[in-house]
C-alpha cells in the first residue's frame, strides 16, 4: 500500500498574464518614489519572508514599493515586463529577479533601455548582461554551494568519529532546485569548488523543486536507484527539500544523522531536523534579511548620489545589529554562515535568531 506523504504541497497560486502585485509604505507620507520589483509567487514561503523584508524596509526609507508577482514562469513575467514598460509610469529602480536568468534576458534588456536603474537580485546575473543591470544586491548562491561543500566535509568526518564505513572516500545524492533555475547552477558550482580533491563521489544529481514534497518524491527515487551503491551523504540545496529526503531515508531504513549524514543548503521554513540531528548541517541564508538587504542597498543607491563601487562587498554575519552599509558595490552580498546542529539554538544574526530567521 501506498504510503501516505506527510508533506503539504505548496499552494500553486496561477497568476494571470496581466502583472499581479501590491504597494506599501507609510499612509499619509510622501513617497519619494516607487521602486518596482519583478519577483516569484509568495506562495513559496521563502520568497514571502523576503518580500516581508522589502516592504518594511521600503517603508522605512520612504519608498513606496510594488510588486509584480510570477508563479517561477517567465514567459508571464516578460509579459508583465512589457505591460509595466507600456503602463507610461516611470518608477525610480526596478528589482530583477528572474524566473530563467537566460531565458529572461530580453525582459531585462528592455527595462535597462527604459533609462531606469536595474538591481539584479537573488539570481546572480550571467555573463553578457553586464550593460543590462546596475549592481546586484542579495544572496551569493555561489558562497552557498561553498559552504555547502564545506558542511559536506564536515559531515564526512563526523561519520568517520561515529567509526561508520565509508563507501570509499564518501559517496552523496543530490536533490535540487527547478532545472534551469541558475542559483542551483551556481550553488553546484560553488560546491564542486570547496569538495575539489576531497575524493567524494557524487552518485547522483536531479533536479525537483523547492519544498518538502519535492524533496521526498525525487529522494525517494535516488535513494530507491543508489542504496546498494552505499549512500553516505546527502546535499539538498535548501533545507525544506531535506526534509523530503529525510523522509524518505528513513522508509528505506536508513538512519539520518547516524549512518548518512544530510546537508541543506538553505534554512527554510522549519529547524525541527537541523535540532534534532537528522539533518546534519544548513546555510544560514536569510531571506527576510535578503529582502532587506536589497531595498537597503537600492536605498543607498538612490539617495547617495547613484554612486556604484566597482567590485563586491559581503556584508558581515554580525550577530546583534546589521552592518551600516556605506557604498553600493557592483556586487552586495548577505552573509550565509554554515549552521551544525544544536549551534542553531545559540546562532543570531543581525539582531535575529536563527529560529526567527529561519521557521516560517
Amino acid at each position: 500500500m501506498r504510503r501516505k506523504l506527510r508533506f503539504a504541497l505548496v499552494p500553486a497560486v496561477i497568476l494571470a498574464a496581466a502583472a499581479v502585485g501590491f504597494a506599501s509604505r507609510d499612509a499619509g507620507a510622501a513617497s519619494k518614489g516607487t521602486v518596482v520589483l519583478f519577483a516569484p509567487t509568495s506562495s513559496n514561503n521563502y520568497v514571502a519572508q523576503l518580500l516581508k523584508g522589502a516592504q518594511s524596509t521600503a517603508q522605512k526609507y520612504g519608498y513606496t514599493l510594488k510588486i509584480i508577482q510570477n508563479n517561477f514562469d517567465q514567459a508571464a513575467e516578460d509579459v508583465q515586463v512589457q505591460q509595466q514598460l507600456a503602463s507610461g509610469t516611470k518608477p525610480v529602480a526596478y528589482g530583477w529577479w528572474p524566473s530563467d536568468n537566460k531565458a529572461g534576458i530580453a525582459s531585462q534588456r528592455k527595462l535597462a533601455q527604459s533609462g531606469v536603474p536595474v538591481f539584479m537580485v537573488n539570481q546572480l546575473p550571467i555573463k553578457g548582461t553586464d550593460k543590462y543591470w546596475t549592481a546586484y544586491a542579495g544572496v551569493n548562491d555561489v558562497l552557498n554551494g561553498q559552504v555547502s561543500g564545506q558542511m559536506l566535509l564536515k559531515a564526512r568526518a563526523a561519520l568517520q568519529k561515529a567509526g561508520h564505513a565509508l563507501h570509499g572516500k564518501g559517496q552523496y545524492i543530490e536533490v535540487g532546485f527547478p532545472a534551469g533555475y541558475s542559483a542551483g547552477t551556481d550553488r553546484d558550482n560553488g560546491l564542486a569548488k570547496a569538495i575539489g580533491a576531497s575524493g567524494l563521489k557524487r552518485l547522483a544529481s536531479q533536479p525537483a523543486g523547492f519544498d518538502p514534497a519535492a524533496g521526498y518524491k525525487i529522494g525517494s527515487q535516488l535513494v530507491a536507484a543508489n542504496k546498494s551503491k552505499g549512500i553516505d551523504l546527502v546535499y539538498a540545496q535548501n533545507s525544506a527539500l531535506s526534509d523530503g529526503v529525510i523522509q524518505a531515508l528513513n522508509e528505506a531504513g536508513l538512519k539520518p544523522g547516524k549512518d548518512v549524514m544530510v546537508v541543506g543548503g538553505t534554512c527554510h521554513g522549519n529547524i525541527k531536523p537541523l535540532l534534532s540531528g537528522q539533518e546534519f548541517a544548513t546555510g544560514l541564508q536569510a531571506a527576510r534579511l535578503e529582502g532587506v538587504y536589497m531595498l537597503t542597498v537600492i536605498a543607498k543607491y538612490l539617495g547617495n548620489g547613484q554612486k556604484v563601487t566597482p567590485g563586491s562587498y559581503t556584508a558581515p554575519a554580525n550577530a546583534n545589529a546589521a552592518p551600516p552599509i556605506t557604498k553600493v558595490y557592483r556586487y552586495n552580498f548577505i552573509p550565509n554562515p554554515g549552521i551544525i546542529g544544536k549551534q542553531a539554538l545559540h546562532t543570531k544574526l543581525w539582531g535575529f535568531t536563527m529560529k526567527q530567521l529561519c521557521t516560517y
